[in-house]
């Protein structure tokens, strides 16, 4: 375990302080290294790049399993500050993949409950965990802090067992995918309240957005436009297609197709505001989209600005509605103006960039019907810098079976090639060897890059494997102990049940020989009640029999008995 303290507090309380309460918290917790970055506390947003830098940093030095991050949900801003700085270095940094390729991150609550979907009991130290906030004597002269933990433990804790007095709640997900998920997804998910967003004068964008009888895609594109909340107008060029059935958008009809080029031309001349964002109806901006861009053009005076992008490949499903089957991260790359003469990395969809400068231009040339945007970019490279902004706020989608130009015409194909020389033929005046030199040059860095990192991967794959088939053998061996306990168990049980019979006979006979002796008992007492009655009758016979002897006695010693006598004898009967 490592933890990490971003920010020095000083704004509620001495930094030294604090830092020094943080220790303590944590030594109650254990031996637990600690990376104290001390940040200017409520600043954060300032600090973003060299945040990011000193987090990748302690990532790739420890490569944690388990990354536990503010949510970014969070009130405190140097706590979204922190989320959202983790999430884009994970989304722009690629070579972290290969250090972090089996982590997983936990977005955790403090100020604002979020959506968990892992609830962790942590009855057995919740005490412990009370008293580490104890520490924060400072902080808690202000807040009472252990009630504040205490009562939002317990309240998780109301959906697990009566045993789980407190609990944790966590919204977890592997790290690879936050590399393909906006940062207003990501809220989404992890369960962000309705956004309360107030800004006097928004940058007047049009969206210009061209189509042709793809009402289904059309609709999807104009809702991820108006789920932007931006107060953006929306231009569809219709590009001699059917009638589109849309509301509150201006449409531009062509009664006949005037190709991909002339199209976005037209809607552009139809388009009122001062900045123009673009958008093929088969592509979707995400909710941040127009804030980002125009956030970065306010008060600016660069040529364009763009963003990232994510490239998803979507079909139609089972249940007839689209599906994205897969995503990827293909567009990301800081302006390079040489590198776009070679080929071009920024999709239209990413851009923004005043009108008066697209018209002026002349917009898009009606030679090219595929990479029109790339040499508009070009040309408009040679005016200024276009501006990257390193957050993925769009998608770039492939429909299968929907005449998707980039499918129809993939790389390596013949039209791919011709559009390709027809770029480079275009502007060979700014092309030279040296051109293709330091693109061969930089490209050979970056394949390098990529095969340090797939050789680092590989290598933590083959570890991975090593374990994986450590854990199976150990699973196999627990298996058979667990089974051979199973066996004892059954044994046990089966033994138990034969001496439960035993018992039940035991009991059964002592219950009969209890009755058995009370029955007799109840005799004894009625034969010891005879026996008494009888002794008590004997006895009054024998006073009778005695009496009767003192009487007989008596009659054989009177005078009458013996004259008796002798009268008998002489009768001859004695």
């Amino acid at each position: 375990m490592r933890a990490v303290i971003v920010t020095d507090g000083a704004e509620a309380g001495n930094a030294e302080i604090r830092e020094d309460e943080s220790q303590r918290a944590l030594s109650i917790l254990g031996a637990v290294p600690v990376d104290f970055f001390r940040f200017r506390d409520r600043h954060l947003d300032e600090d973003a790049d060299a945040l990011k830098t000193r987090l990748r940093g302690v990532l790739i030095d420890f490569k944690p399993d388990l990354i536990a991050v503010p949510s970014p949900v969070e009130i405190h801003p140097d706590h979204v500050t922190l989320s959202r700085a983790f999430c884009e270095l994970i989304q722009n940094d690629a070579s972290l993949f290969a250090a972090l390729a089996v982590a997983r991150v936990a977005f955790y609550e403090v100020g604002y409950p979020i959506r968990p979907n892992t609830l962790v009991d942590i009855t057995p130290v919740a005490a412990k965990k009370y008293a580490a906030i104890t520490c924060h004597t400072s902080q808690l002269a202000f807040r009472d802090y252990v009630s504040y933990a205490r009562g939002l433990n317990a309240y998780r804790a109301m959906t697990l067992e009566p045993t789980t007095h407190y609990a944790e709640g966590y919204w977890v997900g592997p790290l690879p995918a936050l590399r393909t998920i906006p940062f207003s997804s990501i809220r989404d998910m992890v369960g962000a309240a309705p956004r309360i967003e107030v800004e006097a004068e928004p940058l007047p964008v049009s969206v210009v957005v061209r189509t042709k009888d793809r009402p289904a895609l059309l609709h999807h594109a104009i809702d991820s436009i108006r789920a932007t909340r931006h107060p953006a107008e929306i231009v569809v060029v219709n590009d001699g297609g059917q009638q589109p059935q849309v509301a509150d958008v201006r449409v531009v009809n062509l009664a006949q197709s005037a190709g991909r080029s002339e199209a976005m031309n037209r809607g552009v001349r139809a388009a009122k505001s001062a900045f123009i964002a673009f958008l093929d109806d088969d592509d979707l901006f995400y909710p941040e989209h127009l804030s980002t861009l125009t956030a970065a053009a306010r008060g600016s005076q660069h040529a364009a600005w763009y963003s990232d992008a994510v490239s998803a490949f979507v079909r139609v499903g089972a249940s007839g509605d689209y599906e994205t089957h897969s995503r990827m991260r293909i567009f990301g790359q800081d302006f390079d103006r040489q590198g776009l003469l070679v080929d071009n990395y920024i999709p239209l969809t990413t851009v923004l960039v005043p009108r008066e400068t697209y018209l002026d231009m002349g917009g898009f040339d009606p030679a090219f019907d595929l990479f029109e945007d790339w040499d508009f970019l070009i040309r408009l490279s040679q005016r200024g810098t276009l501006v990257h902004v390193p957050r993925i706020t769009c998608e770039i989608r492939h429909v299968e079976g929907a005449g998707s130009i980039t499918l129809e015409s993939p790389e390596g194909s013949t039209r791919f090639r011709e559009a390709k020389l027809q770029i480079w033929k275009k502007h060979a005046e700014h092309i030279d060897q040296s051109v293709f030199a330091n693109a061969v040059e930089k490209q050979k860095k970056r394949l390098s890059a990529l095969l340090n990192d797939a050789v680092e991967a590989r290598g933590l794959q083959n570890h991975l494997e090593v374990d994986v088939a450590r854990l199976q053998r150990e699973k196999a061996t627990l298996s058979a102990e667990i089974q051979a306990l199973h066996n004892r168990v059954n044994e046990a049980l089966m033994r138990i049940s034969h001496l439960e019979g035993a018992n039940a006979e035991i009991r059964n006979a002592l219950a009969a020989a209890e009755a058995d002796r009370h029955e007799k008992g109840v005799r004894l007492k009625d034969v010891q009640a005879a026996f008494a009655e009888s002794q008590q009758t004997n006895a009054a016979l024998f006073a009778e029999v005695g009496r009767l002897q003192d009487l007989l006695d008596q009659i054989f010693k009177s005078r009458t008995w013996k004259l008796h006598a002798i009268v008998e004898r002489m009768k001859g009967r004695a």
